[in-house]
């Protein structure tokens, strides 16, 4: 019987153990959201899905001009009050050449930071943030359809949020790179190529 009940006490602070360090273990990392489960769509539009033409009414934007990067039109939103978010004071979209949204910029004033970079962090797996005490803010996440980017600089009155659809950001800096400015949709795929030498 006292073997018995030894077998048992032994058996049990081993559970105990274990269940101490998974308990631990959890406890240590915080839940990070995970990316492929959360598509970006700020405002209802789905980055590289919704459809820059299909906008609706009319008088809740205007277009403003060519996105050269990224081969489509440039749409800066209005009546941002309707969106009922804190200190949203400008929102705009650059379409691709296929009229998919490719990057929404949203810039709000400097006092919706914490609200807004704490939803961010909620919703999103973030990737990478600056020191609080660092001379400008940056901030990044992934989503499963691109990843968003919010900025900011210490001493500024607005900080931007940028949601980049999947492929937009190389297409960007690919552009902004060369000396050469044709539109990024421009360059056709069936165009003939140099064989490798």
């Amino acid at each position: 019987m006292k073997a018995l009940s030894r077998l048992n006490l032994k058996q049990a602070a081993l559970l105990c153990a274990a269940l101490l360090t998974s308990v631990s273990i959890h406890a240590a990392s915080p839940a990070q959201p995970d990316a492929a489960g959360n598509t970006a769509a700020p405002l209802g539009l789905e980055l590289g899905k919704a459809r820059c033409s299909r906008l609706a009414p009319p008088q809740n934007h205007a277009r403003t001009g060519k996105s050269e990067w990224a081969g489509g039109d440039a749409v800066e939103l209005r009546h941002l009050e309707r969106f009922h978010l804190p200190g949203l004071t400008r929102v705009i979209l650059n379409c691709d050449a296929q009229d998919t949204v490719a990057l929404i910029t949203m810039t709000f004033e400097r006092t919706a930071l914490d609200e807004v970079r704490k939803k961010l962090d909620e919703r999103y797996a973030s990737l990478r943030k600056t020191e609080g005490a660092a001379e400008n803010g940056y901030a990044e996440w992934a989503a499963a359809n691109g990843s968003l980017e919010l900025l900011y600089g210490r001493d500024s009155k607005h900080f931007t949020v940028a949601y980049w659809a999947r492929g937009a950001k190389a297409r960007y800096f690919s552009y902004s790179g060369t000396d050469n400015k044709k539109p990024a949709a421009a360059t056709s795929a069936s165009q003939p190529q140099p064989a490798p030498l």
